[in-house]
């Protein structure tokens, strides 16, 4: 098991490397609604849906809200933003004012799962029927497609959505040894029985000192940064770090209430695309509103 679980991890990475590094913004998105398709019909299998006639359906209601995001962020503004890519180059202009709109939605969204990760198993009648549960899937996974393809139109080499996938990955890794080490509190045991608050702790800390690192590279290899730009981009690591924890609980509540282990099996050794990314969900918005006020902080400037 431990042997798949690598190799299923490193195809992961080469895979996501090639797709950030080499293809243009344009190309970018039809990547990103690869990996998108298997994670909506997960979600369909969240809210319940057993029969693919239910889940095709799904998919295509999201397929049609989202072309209609699309179009509103093709619509440019006075903040719009425009780069090429690496490979297979093709320019591609996003509204900003629409991204961080959608973000912002996202992030008011993911602090009120808090709300109900707080109160489980109270409350469940709130957000178990089947289409309010289809509705969080578009409030999950929307956001996501749109800041990492935002991401990638920043910084046509990938470098953004890297450092994001890094900094996520470290909270898990971070969580995972402080909690085998020093875990006894249960972080919120009706959830997800294994995850501490060392492991918690852990992870974050581990979000901080990554960060702090990154931003020394910055500041001393290539433009030297302000004391404000430092708190603000280790705040919105601090903060993200917190997001992809519940993220990964959201997710746990919703797989319970099903009662399922995996969202899936199309990634061997790692269960389903949702299991991987669902804590990427709710730190991509924290992070795409860092960078959104980062770069109007600097045109000012």
């Amino acid at each position: 098991m431990l042997k798949q679980r690598v190799l299923t991890a490193i195809v992961m990475l080469l895979v996501l490397y090639a797709g950030t590094a080499w293809l243009s913004p344009v190309m970018f998105a039809g990547f990103l609604s690869l990996i998108l398709l298997p994670a909506l019909l997960e979600w369909g299998r969240l809210m319940g849906l057993v029969r693919d006639r239910e889940r095709l359906v799904f998919v295509l209601c999201f397929t049609a809200i989202l072309s209609l995001v699309i179009w509103f962020l093709l619509t440019p503004d006075t903040g719009s933003v425009q780069q090429t890519g690496l490979f297979l180059t093709s320019s591609l202009t996003l509204n900003v004012t629409g991204v961080v709109i959608i973000s912002l939605l996202a992030v008011m969204f993911w602090t009120g799962v808090f709300y109900f990760l707080r109160r489980y198993p109270r409350r469940q009648e709130y957000w178990q029927a089947r289409w309010r549960i289809g509705l969080m899937g578009l409030a999950c996974l929307l956001p996501t497609w749109v800041g990492f393809l935002y991401l990638k139109v920043l910084a046509p080499s990938g470098l953004l959505v890297l450092i994001l996938v890094a900094q996520v990955s470290v909270v898990d890794i971070g969580a995972y040894f402080a909690g085998r080490a020093w875990g006894n509190r249960k972080l919120a045991p009706d959830l997800s029985p294994k995850k501490t608050w060392a492991g918690f702790w852990g992870g974050v800390s581990s979000c901080a000192v990554l960060t702090l690192c990154l931003l020394a590279w910055v500041h001393t290899e290539y433009q030297a940064l302000s004391a404000l730009t430092w708190l603000l981009l280790l705040l919105a690591a601090l903060l993200l770090a917190v997001f992809s924890v519940i993220g990964d609980l959201f997710e746990s509540m919703l797989k319970r209430h099903r009662g399922i282990k995996d969202s899936g099996r199309s990634l061997p050794g790692h269960g389903g695309v949702l299991d991987r990314i669902d804590s990427l969900v709710a730190a991509t918005p924290i992070y795409v509103l860092a960078l959104a006020l980062l770069s109007a902080r600097l045109e000012v400037l």
